[in-house]
């Protein structure tokens, strides 16, 4: 009997292995569509007025992580301001999935910085951690911007999906994050593959605790560390929270819970129709209207705060 079962017990042992060794690299290195397709579909979408992205003046940036691998950006400056918005895409694009917001910021004297995720665009990194260092890229991002703007320079982010949930990790760690626009992003990266898991009626939760050890044993952190949430009811940053009535990728409920959680400056807006990360496109002025009102009065209260440093 025993001649059987030992062999069999190993093999659904070896099986199960190299099963969740497949999920952890599906998970970690996600298809991502290339820099020229995003560029081509942006067209497509409506995102990208060819005529308008080769007049307008922008300058392509690269720098060093924390980490050491490459960072791609795309810099729209505007003439003598102090002001800068760095803009964060979702997973599996790239930063010419920011390029419909320059306008609206130029037009209100914000130099914009367009920046590709490792892992995504032209930036290096073999896989993507989903916030965990995507947060120290942002924050390599902000240096480059105080260098060249000033260190009295207003700085805001804006995010898109896991742009969103890495800005908002900074915006809780960095005192120069001015005000945060955090677009559909979840508030807890364990609790979004649970709910992700349910959504395909696979209730086997210990697979997600498996995959984290995996991951934390080969690249030193795990699931439970990425989380928006944690902790957001202690920053002072003023916070725009968005999301799209019809999301059907991150539930609405994330933000919602951590609209609730903010204490202090923050808004809401939720669009209906859209669904993810397309709350622009389906109310663009409502979209454009409310970012204007937030940070109209932060601009002028970060500004007394800056010189108030520097005197």
């Amino acid at each position: 009997m025993w001649n059987w079962i030992v062999p069999f017990v190993l093999a659904v042992v070896m099986i199960s292995a190299i099963f969740v060794y497949v999920l952890s690299r599906l998970l970690l290195s996600p298809k991502r569509f290339s820099y020229e397709q995003t560029y081509k579909l942006g067209i497509q979408k409506g995102d990208i007025d060819v005529d308008v992205f080769h007049a307008i003046k922008k300058e392509e940036i690269f720098i060093r992580s924390y980490h050491g691998y490459r960072l791609h950006g795309m810099f729209f400056p505007v003439e003598n301001s102090e002001k800068v918005i760095l803009i964060a895409h979702g997973i599996t694009w790239s930063l010419y999935g920011s390029f419909k917001y320059v306008n609206m910021f130029q037009k209100r004297g914000f130099h914009v910085l367009l920046c590709d995720h490792r892992f995504h665009g032209l930036s290096g990194g073999n896989y993507t951690s989903y916030g965990y260092y995507e947060k120290d890229d942002l924050k390599a991002w902000m240096d480059y911007v105080s260098n060249r703007v000033g260190e009295k320079a207003i700085i805001g982010l804006l995010g898109e999906s896991l742009g969103a949930a890495s800005a908002l990790e900074v915006s809780k760690s960095d005192s120069r994050v001015c005000f945060c626009i955090a677009d559909c992003s979840f508030s807890d990266f364990h609790s979004l593959l649970r709910q992700k898991l349910n959504q395909y009626k696979l209730r086997f939760y210990p697979l997600i605790d498996i995959i984290s050890l995996l991951v934390k044993l080969r690249h030193g952190w795990s699931f439970p560390d990425i989380s928006p949430i944690n902790g957001l009811e202690k920053t002072k940053t003023p916070i725009l929270f968005i999301h799209g009535k019809e999301d059907s990728f991150i539930p609405l409920q994330m933000t919602l819970d951590m609209f609730k959680r903010k204490i202090g400056n923050k808004k809401l807006y939720l669009v209906p129709r859209a669904g993810h990360a397309e709350a622009y496109n389906t109310d663009p002025k409502g979209y454009e209207k409310i970012v204007s009102d937030f940070i109209r009065d932060i601009e002028h209260v970060c500004s007394r705060e800056k010189a108030n440093i520097w005197l």
